[in-house]
């Protein structure tokens, strides 16, 4: 007797198709947990130790992002340790409640076939080496509250708590970076585009409860600094250098760079992101409601906005941008399964679909994902840049250094005081900003170089890139008073010679004395003359 086969229905059948595919992103992920910090994960590590001891962001640190970011990352080292593994095991989970957020909000706003999509497609997206996506980058840290403020607000309906808990969330995600403006400008849009169901009257004070929930993060942050007598190193920081670090590069330049670094997502993306331009397309013979598609057309233009600040358009500003091209795609699968009648293709055909469009990426970055070692991986992704070599600088500082010596970097890898856990000398984490041409540049180059001076470090660590001192014509004074004050206190105790991709040389003490650098990428360790 025959047995008759009977397929799993396709809801079902894409469940188990992105357990596989999410299971998949979490031993990739699992696998490179020991990335070294890039410079901006260091940057915040160094600040969220500071925290962690007391030390408020701001008053023995610069930086001109908000200090959310700081307190995310004192959360993860205070849970799970001071540890690279720690910071990118947090992100590991921060990215699947991100992606779940996200079937919840597709699920209600497009269906089941969408949700499923959006989550697990969200899920790949961010996990290319092109958004540089294994690195827990703040972009990360913004969607999650973002994603669940948006879908709160989704599903409020007329209840004022959860409007204001909408608002909530999105404020401690602009709270975390200043790019989540947009989404809470999408949150006031989506309200106010309510004043046809609701009366006009209603609407404004909806409005009004989700800008007082929006406000309430940043308003205790502000009555803090005020109470501690710190607010004028906040304003300055994340408010006035910002202003002026936003407005440097010129448009035609944004647009290169906009060019420049879409290209390689778009390349190794592309099956993902041309799906989600069908699910945009694919509207026009779909019945999906006014207030559905505004929804999504709205939240695509304000994610698109977000990473554009500034007009850098770095890698991991995208991420920003994903979690709408996720749903795009969504809606894309939901058409397409409405378009195939019930029964067996309305199974085999959105499943096998699906599974094709985010199958190539994973097999076009394969080696990425599956085959190079963690160096080698690092490589790709940020060339040349020294951040395993921070590791080595830093062992040595801190084997050699009581711990309350500083250390001052001069370039810009705050990776190497988390990592040896010492104090800075100077508050300028970066040289960038010191090099660049600014209204504050020069004041910031004079602080740096008193500090410094004043503070005597035991350690200074001099960063020789090839892009790191690009503008010396900006930084005369700078340079002058390094070479000068490292002559008369400093010997050179290591060099790290960063030769090529695979070569790179460690000499120290005696050896380092002699050694001169083959490359034009190296790092020299300094150490205060007894």
């Amino acid at each position: 007797m025959q047995r008759k086969i009977r397929l799993l229905s396709p809801k079902s059948s894409l469940f188990l198709m992105a357990l596989i595919f999410l299971g998949m992103v979490v031993y990739i992920r699992f696998r490179l947990l020991g990335l070294p910090l890039e410079r901006d994960e260091g940057e915040y590590a160094y600040m969220a130790q500071q925290l962690l001891q007391g030390v408020l962001p701001y008053t023995e640190s610069t930086s001109l992002k908000f200090p959310g970011i700081f307190f995310v990352y004192a959360g993860i080292l205070g849970i799970f340790g001071h540890t690279t593994f720690a910071i990118h095991f947090s992100l590991l989970l921060v990215n699947l409640a991100t992606a779940f957020l996200l079937f919840l909000l597709g699920k209600n706003l497009i269906g089941w076939y969408g949700g499923i999509a959006a989550g697990v497609g969200f899920s790949v997206l961010t996990l290319s080496p092109t958004l540089q996506g294994l690195w827990a980058n703040s972009e990360h840290f913004v969607l999650f509250p973002a994603v669940g403020g948006i879908l709160l607000l989704r599903v409020a309906q007329e209840k004022p708590i959860k409007i204001f808990f909408s608002g909530f969330f999105l404020g401690f995600a602009l709270m975390i970076k200043q790019h989540a403006l947009f989404f809470c400008l999408f949150g006031i849009l989506c309200l106010g585009s309510r004043v046809a169901v609701y009366s006009f009257k209603k609407t404004i004070s909806f409005i009004g409860l989700f800008v007082a929930g929006g406000l309430a993060p940043i308003s205790g942050l502000v009555v803090w600094y005020a109470i501690t007598g710190n607010f004028s190193n906040f304003w300055f920081c994340t408010i006035q250098y910002a202003s002026e670090y936003v407005s440097l590069v010129s448009l035609d330049k944004g647009f290169e760079n906009f060019k420049y670094n879409l290209a390689p997502i778009l390349e190794s993306n592309f099956t993902i992101l041309w799906f989600t331009l069908f699910g945009l397309v694919s509207t026009s013979w779909r019945k999906i409601a006014n207030q559905e598609f505004s929804f999504l057309l709205g939240f695509f233009i304000c994610s698109f906005l977000a990473a554009t600040p500034g007009l850098y358009f770095r890698p991991h500003y995208f991420i920003l941008w994903m979690p709408s091209l996720s749903l795009l795609m969504g809606l894309g699968l939901e058409c397409l399964v409405s378009r195939f009648p019930s029964g067996r293709f309305n199974t085999i055909i959105p499943v096998g679909f699906l599974t094709l469009v985010l199958a190539l990426p994973v097999w076009i970055q394969r080696e990425f994902y599956f085959v190079l070692s963690i160096n080698e991986a690092t490589r790709v992704v940020y060339g040349l840049n020294p951040f395993t070599e921070s590791l080595e600088a830093a062992k040595y500082i801190r084997d050699h250094s009581g711990k309350d010596d500083k250390v001052a970097v001069l370039g810009s890898e705050p990776q190497i005081y988390f990592y040896s856990q010492r104090r800075s000398a100077t508050r300028h984490l970066y040289i960038f900003p010191l090099m660049e041409k600014h209204a504050y540049s020069r004041k910031m180059q004079k602080e740096m170089i008193w500090e410094i001076e004043v503070a005597v470090p035991k350690f200074v660590v001099v960063v020789k890139l090839l892009e790191e001192w690009a503008s010396p014509d900006s930084a005369p004074q700078l340079l002058d008073w390094e070479e000068n004050f490292l002559k008369s206190d400093y010997e050179i105790a290591g060099v790290i010679d960063i030769v090529s991709h695979y070569d790179v040389i460690y000499k120290w003490e005696e050896q380092a004395r002699g050694y001169s650098p083959k490359s034009r990428f190296y790092l020299l360790i300094y150490k205060r003359r007894a």
